[in-house]
């Protein structure tokens, strides 16, 4: 009877410890209290969320400090947005979270998670006053998915071991000067851009980077991707101001884009055979040499330059399947192009080569009737020209025989 009587409230505590520690509806934090609740458990299951209002401590601003230890992991998300006053936010033994979200927190300046290595999903938005992140060890090292966005960061530290992610996208943070990643793999989007407040553009490195689904990157002063070797969808640069880009060990990518990257003045992918989507390249106006493509073989969709370069070298292209557009206000040589489209059959679409045009356009614009494109031969180098050529010889020998 004495163990019974022993045991029973032993039972009871432990159920009320489990209850605790388990909740399927969201558990909300609104005072010291609720923290303390939460303090007990080694690993809650379920989600947890500081809302707006919170009932804390204040300092002689009025702003707010929120300390959890003791929880480990929390299998759902964590959840803190639109608490205003919130200046300060610890949790001291967290290892794990499903989703992490901090939102609307605009004067959040300290951010401490030192045991921090997993999450799922990353979702930092409008943290003006947040300068950088304190996480454990080495930092998160494995989530699927990374937003930061419109945040005071001046440097990722905390998430620059991540090894794999599916969505990393990063942009409007006016102080972030630069990134750089360790991570191998991304399955799903890149997207950096509009970072460092446009003043000198953010660097970014990705040094260990092999394989990529899609990427995009926009107000970078410099891009460095030496390992990587194949993206299956869009490598795009967008208002850029590097002075040059190199992928020495890509092979293949789905559509490949240079546009109004203004510094931009050489591009470098030596091992590139095939692009499987459109290739563009446009208004990228100190870019007057494209010669970096020496092995590129096959374009799987339209090939699209336009601006005012004078050269361009494609040696081993075998095919294009769509349209091809080249026009430079520069003086340009399209007779290998020319060839290409009517001896060799290379280019299958429609065929547009011209230099010298005032305004030169992208795919679909017609060249101006006042340009010329010169081959070896001093010929026009336009899907136009031979018909054109082929109608004034016919009328020249209707005339040639009436007057005979």
């Amino acid at each position: 009877m004495a163990i019974i009587t022993y045991l029973l409230p032993a039972i009871a505590f432990a159920s009320t410890v489990l209850a605790q520690c388990s909740n399927s509806a969201t558990l909300t934090i609104t005072a010291s209290a609720d923290a303390s609740g939460l303090a007990s458990c080694t690993t809650y299951s379920g989600s947890v969320a500081i809302p707006t209002g919170l009932s804390v401590p204040t300092d002689q601003n009025g702003h707010q400090d929120l300390s959890v230890d003791g929880v480990q992991v929390i299998t759902g998300n964590l959840t803190v947005t639109n608490a205003i006053m919130l200046a300060s936010l610890s949790f001291g033994s967290l290892q794990s979270i499903g989703g992490f979200e901090l939102g609307g927190l605009t004067v959040l300046s300290e951010l401490s998670m030192p045991q921090l290595t997993k999450v799922d999903q990353l979702n930092f938005t409008a943290l003006p006053a947040l300068q950088q992140l304190s996480f454990g060890g080495t930092g998160i090292s494995k989530a699927s998915s990374i937003l930061i966005t419109n945040t005071g960061l001046s440097s990722l530290q905390g998430i620059n071991n991540l090894e794999k992610v599916n969505f990393f996208n990063v942009n409007n943070n006016p102080s972030l000067q630069n990134i750089s990643l360790q991570v191998t793999s991304i399955t799903g989007s890149l997207d950096i851009e509009a970072n460092d407040g446009y003043v000198t553009g953010l660097q970014t490195s990705f040094p260990l980077l092999e394989t990529a689904q899609n990427m995009t990157f926009r107000n970078c002063s410099s891009v460095s991707l030496p390992s990587l070797a194949n993206v299956t969808e869009d490598l795009g640069f967008y208002g850029n101001t590097m002075q040059s880009f190199a992928a020495p060990n890509l092979t293949t990518c789905g559509g490949l884009i240079f546009v109004d990257n203004t510094d931009l003045t050489n591009i470098s992918l030596p091992m590139l055979t095939s692009i499987n989507a459109s290739y563009q390249i446009a208004n990228n106006t100190q870019l007057k040499i494209i010669n970096g493509f020496q092995k590129l073989s096959i374009i799987g969709g339209a090939l699209d330059f336009n601006g005012n370069f004078t050269e361009v070298d494609l040696p081993a292209l075998t095919q294009v399947k769509g349209a091809f557009n080249m026009q430079s206000s520069g003086t340009l040589d399209c007779s290998a192009f020319q060839t290409d489209k009517s001896s060799k059959q290379v280019i299958k679409g429609n065929y547009v080569c011209q230099g010298s045009e005032s305004k030169p356009g992208g795919a679909g614009t017609k060249p101006s009737a006042s340009a010329s494109s010169t081959s070896k031969s001093g010929a026009r180098a336009t899907d136009f020209a031979v018909p054109a050529v082929m109608g004034g010889v016919s009328v020249m020998a209707g005339l040639l025989q009436a007057v005979l």
